[in-house]
């Protein structure tokens, strides 16, 4: 004869408890995780937004020293090259580079961005860019860099070239020998002739 085994009150409870426990762990490992993930993709979109402003204000700064080198060329080939960090400053309507790095706040984070201006080699016989020392003064690589806290920087480069030369008249000789750049109107002359071999006497050059 099969004896029919009987379940107390308090075993049922005990089972529902367990039962209980179960769900609970459960439902406590899914919010766990679902947080995580929750806070994994609001971190990776703030990084996402900062990286994209950081993109904007690096090209912003390569825009501001292509209007100071459509300037004048000088306004960024006579800077210090390489080593030297620069900031771009509105100036009377005019963009121009100042020595060191710019602080700027975006939604509540602070970026440093700063200018690099470098020589460019081309070789001699393509004339394509290379590693050499043979400089080209029409052609300089300006490179911006934008970095903040917890993120790696942006880093955004461009070959800017000279491509508009201004004319410069010539009013007499009576500035005797001159070097680097000329100013216009200029008065100064370049000479490679032993001295007093030229005579400047009465607005003239005579070369003797």
């Amino acid at each position: 004869m099969q004896k029919i085994k009987h379940t107390t009150g308090a075993q049922k409870k005990g089972a529902l408890l367990l039962e209980l426990l179960i769900v609970i762990s459960l439902l406590a490992i899914i919010l766990s995780v679902g947080t995580q993930a929750v806070y994994v993709s609001l971190q990776s979109g703030k990084i996402s937004g900062e990286r994209d402003i950081a993109v904007g204000l690096a090209s912003e700064a390569l825009e501001a020293v292509r209007g100071a080198a459509e300037e004048k060329w000088q306004n960024i080939y006579d800077l210090t090259k390489a080593s030297q960090h620069y900031k771009t400053v509105s100036s009377g309507n005019k963009w121009t580079l100042a020595t060191g790095d710019e602080t700027i706040t975006v939604n509540n984070a602070s970026y440093t961005r700063y200018v690099v201006i470098e020589n460019v080699s081309r070789d001699a016989s393509t004339r394509m860019i290379d590693t050499g020392t043979n400089y080209d003064p029409s052609t300089q690589k300006v490179t911006v860099t934008v970095a903040w806290p917890y993120a790696d920087p942006v880093v955004m480069a461009d070959y800017f070239l000279r491509w508009r030369n201004k004319v410069c008249n010539q009013t007499d000789w009576s500035g005797g020998v001159g070097s680097g750049v000329k100013n216009c109107p200029n008065t100064s002359y370049d000479s490679i002739s032993p001295a007093g071999t030229i005579d400047t006497a009465g607005g003239t050059l005579k070369l003797q």
